[in-house]
């Protein structure tokens, strides 16, 4: 019995060992980044408690974060495929961690809102750029192991940061921008050190790496499957983004000034989750097709956020279910990446993976700003009830595009 168990676990971190040295860099540098992501997990709060804005000024404002950061993916992903991937990542967080910082100094100033946008800006532009350099330092068969690795390396450091964050809410709110900043540039050394500008690998897959003539809309077109799963994963990300705004306003409504210590401890279970559970999925579900796997992550959100509906006020009922909708955030985030990436012309590999942050910013974009309008009209619970559908439609929907396409074709 012992010696079965110790096998499966060896077989759970085995993916996780034989990968390039410049993978751990990358791993490490997100730990380090997001150890110290405080302001966008604590915006909804901050703009209602410090800003004082209303729930429907807040959902504006938190949309158009959103916009920023689709703006900042389009660019990123233009440039991404014409210039090199190391000093586009190191040129564009620099410029979100300054932007950050200076925040630190006006906390109380509207002030605040333009350079958070900028913030975000550059933040998002350097998201499809860091997918494609990591698409080229690997092969497609170390992928589902380099993106579960690096999504782990974003949740050691969530399950720190807003903890952390909770506790410097109320008292050193400068520090919830310097802090962020700070760490963003203590990780670009990381990557200005140890990481080399990759060549554009073709890594000898014929689907990853074939060339698409054309522009980048045209490419998309020629791979039905990618097209429709994009067009999805707008409604998908609606569903999922719930958990960062209608999850701290309903924590404000049930426990008042004590909600931004318990959000923060809410996250830190999301993140212990993560850790927990991303390799043991990883190896139970390694033979199934991605995008089953993130239909799968459909239900799990409809069940989680369908709970909140229930108005209990103990604190334990939301860290119990954070477990349940973190397991969708599982399923999504460890498929999605290496999903896009086969399906990938080597030649648009950067605009096809902001096509896939743009999508998804529209649905995040969407979310504060419909669900700030519904609240307002019909209350939290009626707005729990239509994510809970869409995310049941979802399922159905995902589940059909693997019957029609096969899951992964890239033509």
């Amino acid at each position: 019995m012992k010696k079965k168990f110790t096998i499966f676990w060896t077989s759970v971190f085995k993916p996780y060992l034989v990968l390039p040295f410049q993978v751990y860099i990358l791993f490490l540098a997100r730990i380090i980044n997001r150890m110290g992501d405080f302001v966008i997990f604590f915006l909804t709060l901050y703009l209602t408690t410090f800003l004082n804005f209303s729930e429907k000024q807040a959902g504006i404002v938190v949309s158009l974060v959103g916009i920023s950061s689709l703006c900042g993916s389009l660019l990123g992903g233009m440039l991404t495929d014409k210039s090199g991937r190391k000093k586009l990542i190191l040129l564009f967080y620099s410029l979100s961690a300054f932007s950050v910082i200076s925040c630190g100094f006006f906390p109380d100033s509207t002030m605040v809102i333009p350079a958070l946008l900028l913030f975000i800006l550059f933040n998002g532009a350097a998201r499809p750029i860091s997918t494609a350099l990591l698409t080229d330092i690997t092969t497609k068969e170390e992928r589902p192991a380099a993106f579960s690795l690096l999504y782990l390396g974003i949740n050691i450091g969530v399950s720190v940061g807003p903890l952390l964050a909770g506790f410097l809410f109320n008292a050193h709110r400068r520090w919830l921008f310097w802090g962020d900043g700070l760490t963003t540039l203590f990780s670009l050394v990381l990557v200005g050190l140890f990481v080399k500008e990759p060549a554009r690998s073709t890594d000898g897959d014929t689907k990853s790496s074939c060339y698409k003539e054309g522009s980048s809309l045209k490419a998309l077109r020629s791979i039905p499957v990618l097209f429709w799963f994009l067009i999805l994963s707008i409604f998908a990300a609606f569903v999922y983004t719930q958990h960062s705004f209608i999850i701290p306003l309903q924590l404000q409504a049930l426990f008042g000034d004590r909600s931004a210590v318990i959000f923060g401890k809410i996250m830190s279970v999301n993140a212990i989750t993560v850790l927990v559970l991303t390799p043991l999925l990883n190896k139970l579900f390694h033979d199934r097709p991605p995008i089953r796997q993130i239909a799968l992550s459909q239900l799990c959100y409809g069940l989680g956020f369908g709970l909140m509906i229930i108005p209990l006020a103990r604190p334990v009922f939301f860290y119990l279910i954070t477990i349940i909708w973190t397991t969708g955030e599982i399923l999504s985030s460890i498929n999605s990446g290496v999903f896009i990436a086969d399906n990938s012309p080597v030649n648009h590999r950067g605009r096809f993976s902001s096509f896939s942050l743009i999508t998804k910013g529209i649905g995040c974009t969407l979310a504060p700003l419909v669900s700030g309008l519904v609240i307002g009209a019909k209350g939290i619970a009626f707005m729990w009830i239509l994510v809970v559908i869409i995310a049941v439609i979802l399922w159905g929907l995902m589940m059909g595009l693997d019957k029609r396409f096969g899951g992964n074709r890239l033509s």
